[in-house]
């Protein structure tokens, strides 16, 4: 599937879908449940996060129709194996609003004194004011708006999905804890905005990072495989960004450990004749979630770490790049909702 530069207003005219990868978001992403308790059908999610030479803080506003779950953690990279951290479960999404888009409208968390929105303004603007254990992450900061890889997808179930992924982003602002500013000279930023009727049971593996490499290019990668695959297993999600620039990858295979929490994990092309991936990705610490609503169950991992390897996008010709040392995370995820 290609990759275009300009999208189409909205992911539906009349009852066409326009199914397709873009270079940026649709605006629009009109997709709606079919049939009885078709909000319940819908999933929603606004997944960013925000990595600086001190910390990485990530956030998740996720809308299930029937429950609203909000989680935050921070990790201080002076100390890799700790992590301070917010989470709610929201029956009947009360206390979120949603945005109809990933680049207009606004989504707000608003739980006892904790409060989160995200607005989207020539970027996004996040403004954060949350209680992570005993310690307490406020402020705000923007997330400039690149190239995207924006997906329309026909789910096997003829559904659709709609995600805007995008990583290595320039982020600024002001943001503290508790009282010691964040220097976010250095920022970059990730997203994941996703709508979809998923399928009953969805599973996904799931790779994101950003960073500065050693030769000072801008590095961000977004990974799946599962949840978006094409007839020969190969996600359509797949990309590289070279400061700024959008560059589709081909499918790839995670090779778990026994132990995904503390183990190495192994990503590589799934094509040997293109090369394009080979990472090796070493846990620090996890960000974890076992649910069961009865309704729903979800099984999630969240290692956060560090990565080693080379990437390159072989069909824009460009040569190897190496991410030793830069951070991110990996994810194994299996839900019934």
């Amino acid at each position: 599937m290609t990759i275009l530069d300009t999208a189409p207003s909205c992911a539906k005219s009349g009852d066409t879908y326009h199914f397709g990868r873009y270079k940026e978001a649709i605006s629009t992403p009109n997709i709606d449940a079919p049939g009885l308790l078709a909000s319940w059908k819908l999933k929603r999610w606004h997944y960013q996060s925000l990595l600086t030479p001190q910390y990485f803080f990530a956030f998740a506003l996720v809308d299930l129709g029937y429950a609203a779950k909000v989680f935050a953690y921070l990790v201080d990279r002076a100390h890799l194996t700790e992590k301070k951290e917010y989470s709610c479960l929201s029956p009947l999404a009360r206390g979120l609003e949603f945005a109809d888009s990933s680049v207009c409208g606004q989504s707000v968390w608003e739980e006892g004194p904790n409060r989160l929105s995200v607005s989207y303004r020539n970027g996004w603007h996040v403004d954060v004011d949350l209680r992570l254990d005993k310690s307490r992450i406020h402020g705000s900061f923007s997330v400039e708006n690149e190239e995207a890889m924006a997906l329309l997808f026909k789910l096997p179930n003829g559904q659709p999905a709609y995600t805007h992924k995008a990583a290595g982003l320039r982020a600024h602002g002001s943001l503290f804890v508790d009282h010691a500013a964040i220097d976010l000279r250095e920022a970059v930023a990730s997203l994941d905005w996703t709508r979809s009727v998923a399928l009953r049971e969805t599973r996904w593996l799931w790779c994101s990072l950003q960073g500065y490499n050693l030769r000072g290019y801008r590095i961000g990668l977004n990974l799946s495989s599962l949840v978006y695959d094409d007839d020969d297993g190969n996600s359509q999600e797949n990309a590289l960004w070279l400061d700024g620039q959008v560059y589709p990858l081909g499918g790839v295979t995670f090779s778990l450990p026994v132990n995904p929490r503390t183990q190495p994990w192994r990503i590589r092309s799934s094509d040997p004749s293109r090369a394009e991936v080979d990472l090796v990705f070493t846990p620090y610490g996890t960000r974890e979630e076992q649910l069961n609503l009865g309704i729903m169950m979800s099984s999630f991992i969240q290692p956060y770490g560090s990565f080693q390897g080379t990437i390159c996008a072989t069909a824009a010709g460009l040569p190897p790049l190496s991410v030793d040392g830069l951070f991110g995370v990996v994810e194994t995820h299996h839900s019934l909702w």
